[in-house]
């Protein structure tokens, strides 16, 4: 069995090196901060998972879930999208079609309006698409031709909920998940790639996902009525760059300009991913020296999508708009000594949902397992708690896993029931 948390620590201090050498060959900005703070955040996480992981065995008691039962959550999921689009157009008046994805969800950020409850309905379990997704991965091998229909379903799903969304964290979440479904199967003692992935497969998926965020970039860049991909990529620039401003005199010389028109947006629009991508190194490096006022940043999307609906509102940061690398936050919420007990407990956390995957549970096993994982995978990136998305996700997954719970147990008792009754009448 392969260890998952090793995976991660790996996977963190790889991004935060390639992270730094990226800005630094671009910009001169070498983020040595950044490198050493998700370094250390990695490690307290393997310390804390070593310490979950005592007396847990290599004995794997495999429960696969059923096709059905992933086919009707995928379908619940849908009906969720098409409760968020009817709520969106109908009830909002935002036109999708002729405005596009990036408009119209610039559009509803402006309208700012809170849903009723068929909004609410349609936020929470739309986003139940990603737990057929992560059974998808452990289960492929165990399930009949009834898995092209959960692939269908899910893809339909996760392609609907980033159209409607019209963001790129929803498919960041979804990536994320899959990842950490992979590491999940190899710490059962399974191939970590599910017979319908292959390493070239799963490179291209890679490059898919790339487009799709690029693709993205364009869409937002046409909305806002940028004269070029090169104009657009600037302002991004300058944008993201405003934590460490001696970048920002650099942005204007950084758009690609070849005289072809198609190559000069694939190479502008693909820069544009990489600097949102990276802009975490300068963010991270700059907002552990800076002094905290008093406000939250670890917390604000948790705080935003619960208290906002009570009127609450947050304090705005300098740091808002940005991705801030989750360590980096907590330390300047809270000090590095939050930080090191935070992730020490999500590793401790992940060990414990490990033992509990082996043991043949869904719930608080193979689903708790990958939310964790992901959620440490996201961290090089923000902190998990500013991601509604995912909150909403495991917010339809718990009330999922209550029915399903319930509808156990009243069967167990019916059929016990039933027993009873049949002595009753030999009687």
């Amino acid at each position: 069995m392969r260890s998952p948390m090793l995976s991660i620590v790996w996977f963190t201090i790889g991004f935060a090196l390639l992270a730094a050498l990226y800005t630094g060959l671009m910009f001169q900005f070498w983020a040595i901060g950044f490198v050493l703070l998700l370094t250390g955040a990695s490690y307290a996480a393997l310390g804390g998972y070593a310490i979950g992981s005592l007396r847990s065995t290599d004995n794997v008691n495999e429960r696969p879930t059923s096709a059905l039962f992933n086919i009707i959550v995928a379908v619940i999921a849908l009906l969720g999208l098409w409760a968020m689009f009817y709520d969106r157009t109908t009830n909002r008046g935002i036109d999708y079609v002729n405005l596009g994805i990036a408009a119209a969800r610039a559009e509803f950020t402006r309208v700012g309006e809170r849903g009723g409850l068929l909004s609410i309905a349609g936020n929470i379990f739309s986003a139940a698409v990603y737990l057929p997704m992560i059974n998808m991965i452990f289960d492929w091998e165990k399930w009949g031709r009834e898995r092209y229909l959960v692939a269908a379903l899910v893809v339909v799903g996760m392609l609907g909920l980033t159209y409607i969304t019209g963001g790129r964290t929803a498919l960041l979440i979804g990536v994320s998940l899959v990842a950490a479904a992979i590491l999940g199967r190899g710490a059962i003692g399974l191939p970590r790639l599910p017979s319908f992935l292959s390493r070239l497969r799963l490179i291209i998926g890679g490059i898919v996902v790339a487009v799709v965020f690029g693709g993205i970039f364009a869409l937002r860049a046409t909305a806002f009525g940028a004269a070029s991909a090169g104009d657009y990529l600037s302002q991004l620039c300058i944008h993201l760059a405003q934590p460490a401003i001696e970048i920002m005199a650099q942005c204007y010389s950084i758009p690609y300009s070849s005289g072809v028109e198609g190559v000069d947006e694939l190479a502008n629009f693909g820069t544009a991913v990489l600097l949102y991508a990276f802009h975490v190194a300068w963010v991270g490096n700059v907002i552990i020296v800076d002094a905290n006022p008093g406000v939250s940043t670890a917390f604000s999307g948790f705080q935003e999508m619960f208290l906002g609906r009570f009127g609450y509102q947050l304090t705005a940061t300098d740091y808002d708009g940005y991705f801030i690398p989750a360590a980096a936050s907590v330390v300047y919420d809270f000090g590095y000594l939050a930080m090191i007990i935070g992730f020490a407990l999500l590793g401790f956390m992940l060990g414990l949902f490990r033992r509990s995957m082996l043991a043949g549970n869904l719930y608080l096993g193979r689903v708790a397992f990958c939310y964790v994982a992901a959620a440490l995978l996201i961290c090089v990136l923000i902190s998990p708690a500013n991601l509604p998305v995912l909150l909403l996700s495991i917010m339809a997954i718990t009330a999922i896993a209550g029915t399903t719970t319930f509808a156990r147990s009243a069967g167990i008792e019916l059929v016990f029931l039933n027993k009873v009754l049949a002595r009753e009448t030999k009687r």
